[in-house]
């Protein structure tokens, strides 16, 4: 499924609407090497700099948040008035479609929005 949205994201003739948003613990947390870290900083930036897709950072200041719980993605689709949200877990992986479940699990998004960087500023780093 994965490679299925990474192959959407760069399709010209509808490409897949993105918004991310990453924790600032995620940017700077080293997993592999430096270099690997490196490549995948890179990438996002590179991503962010599409028309189609948002990239913004959760500032540690936003303190605790819903999302502290795991990845999720939420899906909307055009014609359908009603989101579905996919949640990732260690060991298994959650997909809701009821809009009873949706807004129950659902880690309100905007305000993750409302706490984040806005698109295109840069995160001060802290000392």
């Amino acid at each position: 499924m994965l490679l299925r949205r990474q192959h959407r994201i760069h399709d010209r003739d509808l490409p897949l609407r993105l918004k991310i948003i990453l924790d600032e613990s995620a940017l700077r947390r080293l997993v592999g090497s430096p270099d690997i870290t490196r490549n995948q900083l890179e990438h996002l930036n590179t991503l962010g700099t599409q028309p189609h897709i948002t990239v913004q950072v959760l500032p540690h200041t936003a303190g605790a948040h819903p999302g502290l719980s795991g990845p999720f993605c939420i899906l909307r689709f055009p014609g359908s008035p009603e989101a579905e949200m996919y949640l990732e877990r260690f060991t298994s992986h959650l997909h809701l479609r009821k809009p009873s479940e949706v807004q129950h699990q659902s880690p309100v998004p905007a305000g993750h929005r409302a706490c984040g960087v806005p698109p295109g500023a840069a995160a001060r780093p802290r000392r």
